[in-house]
């Protein structure tokens, strides 16, 4: 059984939605969601673009954390 939406969730979610029906598509590619997660003001840590272009990709490994910060994180640690 599906968890409940926290309130990140479902502003992504409204995003995507409001995107598909203004763009009038069933399916996104994955640059146009990368573009609606920019818009929501999620970015990547230096550390994270640092790491990517040292491997040679974006791939994280298998033990490594997520390093995007939402916006409400990144102003809270700012």
């Amino acid at each position: 059984m599906a968890r409940p939406m926290n309130q990140e969730e479902l502003e992504f979610v409204k995003a995507i939605e409001d995107f598909k029906k203004s763009e009038d598509k069933l399916f996104l590619s994955w640059t146009e969601v990368l573009s609606i997660v920019k818009d929501l003001g999620y970015t990547r840590t230096v550390k994270a673009r640092t790491a990517a272009s040292t491997k040679g990709g974006t791939r994280k490994a298998k033990n490594s954390k997520t390093t995007a910060k939402s916006p409400s994180k990144a102003k809270k640690s700012a």
